[in-house]
């Protein structure tokens, strides 16, 4: 069927297709470098977690081989898709990572970026190139279908959803697809792309694997659309069976999709996670942060905290009782009252979780939490805080999206570079020095054996 107008998935294959590394503006390749670090940083040590391991136990159990993509962390090799699948939930094994482009980009991304460049061998800077592609067409992606809230209030977990396409952008480009494959491409990846939240119910695993089944899914893709076969070029437009009618009740937003395309490239509306728990606390942390950096009070000053907000994030944030890491990292009144006491918030904050301290535990039992269906999940929560001496503090917390990490709040250079060392460290004398060195000249290297050298550390 012949149409005079081109779509979305066509409209971003082609752009992409005869994007090169020159194309890229200078601030977007230092914005996503800290991103590819901090990402495989935390699959580093992603590895290691009880979630990972048996990902990679179970897909070496039936086909580990001498030639296939590297599994991080460690010596096994797979096909380009599992491996990609098991170093994406690596990756998210413990909600560190990085988000925006399609919920969160680095987890879904790098490792079909990286899989099918090791396979292709490709150098450093196809490696960047692939990984803009992906944030840029995740993100557009997932702008399509209403953005990240709209598409969260729906019960779609957008990692899942658009973090399949972003993959398969990322793998099309590692491939040097041309823009009639690179189409196929998005259009394969699309047809079976998913994710829900049901995870949430009861704290399942799959969570974590969303991100890896979404880079196996771009992985495949790509090498199918580069073997001939074709997939949807009306993905999202189609009226019986696209994704606005499937995913959105009908409803689309391609102009937002298409918005300063060749102009933004989406590394910057992405951010870094400074705290180890869901992105939806983050703003709230910042605002105690805050506080607590402004007057000189501690947790047993504060007699109660009412905070308010959406339904969509009381749905997210609200897991009781607090048993496990995941509980931890999705619980809103834990990462309050780890502020409230003074915690950094990092990993080892939340596994294992504190609950059982007295401090912690007196100071959740002070937090409580109520809906207000009026507030959006980006507009963040309200405080109430009642202090022992009856003063009564209101603060507006804020877009968690905008929290520390940001574009808007940044993370320095040196503090990602803190954050990896940190994660990486206990792998071993040298490992982390050496995966910061491959990183930061990734641009000058004519292929990837360095950062491969880097990520086949043990822990």
């Amino acid at each position: 069927m012949t149409r005079s107008t081109s779509s979305l998935t066509e409209t971003f294959a082609a752009h992409w297709a005869d994007i090169a590394f020159q194309d890229l503006p200078d601030d977007v390749v230092v914005g996503v470098k800290d991103h590819i670090l901090d990402t495989l940083a935390v699959a580093m040590l992603g590895a290691t977690t009880a979630e990972a391991t048996s990902v990679i136990d179970a897909l070496a159990g039936i086909q580990d081989t001498a030639s296939g993509s590297l599994v991080w962390g460690t010596g096994i090799r797979l096909t380009p898709a599992q491996a990609a699948l098991a170093n994406g939930t690596s990756a998210h094994a413990r909600d560190f990572d990085d988000g925006g482009g399609p919920g969160h980009a680095g987890s879904t991304v790098l490792p079909a970026a990286i899989a099918t460049a090791e396979a292709a061998g490709a150098s450093g800077r196809d490696l960047i190139t692939a990984t803009v592609a992906g944030y840029d067409i995740g993100y557009r992606a997932l702008g399509a279908l209403g953005g990240f809230a709209a598409h969260t209030d729906r019960g779609w977990h957008s990692s899942g959803t658009m973090g399949s396409i972003a993959a398969a952008a990322a793998a099309a480009k590692s491939l040097g697809l041309d823009a009639q494959q690179f189409a196929d491409a998005l259009g394969i990846a699309g047809s079976f792309t998913g994710g829900v939240w049901a995870f949430k119910d009861d704290g399942a695993m799959t969570k974590r694997l969303h991100p890896g089944k979404a880079g196996e899914t771009g992985v495949d893709a790509a090498v199918l659309a580069r073997g001939g076969i074709t997939g949807p070029r009306r993905l999202f437009e189609a009226k019986w069976g696209g994704l606005f009618a499937a995913y959105n009740g009908g409803e689309g937003f391609p102009d937002a999709a298409l918005k300063d395309l060749g102009t933004d490239f989406n590394v910057a509306s992405s951010y870094l996670k400074p705290y180890a728990c869901c992105r939806g606390c983050h703003s709230a942390i910042d605002t105690v942060m805050d506080l607590l950096a402004s007057r000189p009070i501690q947790a047993e000053d504060v007699r109660s905290v009412r905070i308010t907000a959406g339904e969509t994030a009381i749905n997210m944030l609200s897991v009781d009782p607090v048993e496990t890491v995941f509980d931890a990292q999705f619980s809103l009144p834990y990462s309050v009252a780890l502020a409230l006491c003074g915690g950094r918030l990092g990993l080892d904050e939340y596994e294992p979780p504190r609950v059982d301290e007295p401090r912690i535990k007196e100071t959740m039992d002070k937090i409580s939490l109520h809906v207000d269906a009026r507030i959006q999940l980006e507009d963040g929560p309200r405080f109430d805080i009642e202090f022992m001496d009856g003063e009564v503090l209101t603060r507006e917390a804020g877009n968690p999206t905008t929290a520390k990490g940001s574009a808007q709040n940044p993370m320095s250079h040196e503090e990602v570079v803190a954050k990896a060392r940190a994660l990486i460290e206990p792998l071993g004398a040298g490992t982390a020095a050496q995966l910061i060195d491959a990183v930061e000249h990734l641009e000058d290297a004519p292929d990837l054996s360095e950062l491969l050298h880097a990520l086949r550390a043990r822990a």
